[in-house]
């Protein structure tokens, strides 16, 4: 849940966590709806600021209320932060790997079991390891619906990357996304009752708020798409393997980094992820992929339709690679992931 602007500062997430700050740190954080007079916040800007005592230090931290931090959602909020301000993330419970993750990319955070990182000199607080506490603070998500969830996922990711289908009949949506046509009634009245989805005429649609829909699907496929995809994970003898390898054989493209790279030509692929429409056998034979529960290679399912725009035969959407560079949360596949989206996702972002 992302809060409204006018509502941030009461918000009690935010409240609890400072509050337990307090007792851990006897720092005593006040809450402000704009930076000191004489700064140079944004003209009109409501958004909730933090700023502790001035016999602490005087930085001001923007606040951002991400009540279930994931990788996913971090890399949307860090393509999304204002250089003028450091951030600070408020979260029911953020794991020692997310806080070492946060550290290394200077962005504040506070949760509710009391772990913390604040670097404004000569303040400096990190604290990490501390268990999840039982749920004060009520569950802010709403309950699932059918766009987010599994075969919801895949009918709007066919939507978004092959635009033709929008008008198409719901069996044919159907049957190009690979689920029942119950599931694409569902959906498709989903995203007609969130707006997404507009009837302008006679089995004529369009999709509307782009951006939005790109967000939520992104943010959905890590957990609710990505695992039922999963084939397994692989190591290759020669690390340098990927670099001729030819996939359009096996029926089967690059995703995630090494997708990007070639897109890009900003990154140095550490980890693999490839996507075929066959069994992995001949696949893993020709290229000597050896099943490793600790590899960098991982092997998934494709679920979208062949009609979907792709920049190569042998890559992945651009949506795709988008989505899993976020969930990766590493902070140069974060900065990668927003080149791709000022490039353009799901072939072009289309206008409202």
């Amino acid at each position: 849940m992302r809060p409204t602007d006018e509502t941030l500062a009461e918000h009690p997430l935010l409240q609890q966590a400072y509050e337990r700050l307090e007792r851990e740190t006897g720092l005593r954080p006040q809450i402000e709806r704009a930076p000191a007079r004489g700064s140079t916040a944004r003209a009109g800007d409501r958004s909730a600021f933090l700023r502790f005592a001035p016999e602490h230090t005087n930085r001001c931290f923007e606040i951002h209320v991400l009540p279930r931090l994931t990788p996913a959602e971090l890399g949307l909020t860090a393509n999304r932060l204002d250089p003028e301000w450091p951030a600070l993330i408020i979260s029911e419970y953020v794991n020692p790997k997310m806080a070492d993750r946060l550290r290394d990319m200077d962005i504040g955070f506070l949760d509710l079991a009391g772990n913390a990182y604040i670097n404004a000199p000569p303040v400096y607080v990190f604290i990490k390891g501390n268990k999840r506490t039982a749920m004060e603070y009520p569950d802010p998500r709403p309950a699932a619906h059918a766009a987010s969830q599994g075969a919801g996922l895949r009918i709007v990711f066919a939507l978004l990357c092959a635009p033709h289908l929008v008008s198409s009949t719901y069996r044919e949506i159907a049957e190009a996304a690979g689920v029942s046509l119950g599931s694409a009634s569902r959906t498709l009245h989903a995203l007609r009752d969130q707006g997404f989805l507009l009837e302008t005429g006679r089995r004529t649609r369009r999709l509307h708020n782009y951006p939005t829909l790109i967000e939520r699907w992104t943010l959905a496929y890590p957990e609710q798409l990505r695992p039922k995809t999963f084939l397994g994970r692989y190591r290759a003898a020669d690390p340098e393997w990927w670099q001729d390898a030819a996939l359009e054989p096996y029926r089967a493209v690059w995703g995630g980094e090494v997708a990007a790279a070639r897109l890009t030509g900003y990154l140095v692929p550490e980890r693999i992820s490839i996507h075929t429409r066959m069994p992995p056998g001949p696949l893993l034979a020709t290229f000597g992929l050896r099943k490793d529960p600790t590899g960098n290679i991982e092997l998934h399912k494709s679920f979208w339709p062949p009609e979907c725009n792709t920049d190569a035969p042998d890559l992945a959407p651009r949506l795709l690679v988008y989505a899993e560079l976020l969930a990766s949360g590493h902070e140069r596949n974060i900065e990668t992931a927003r080149m791709l989206y000022e490039q353009g996702l799901a072939g072009h972002l289309e206008p409202d």
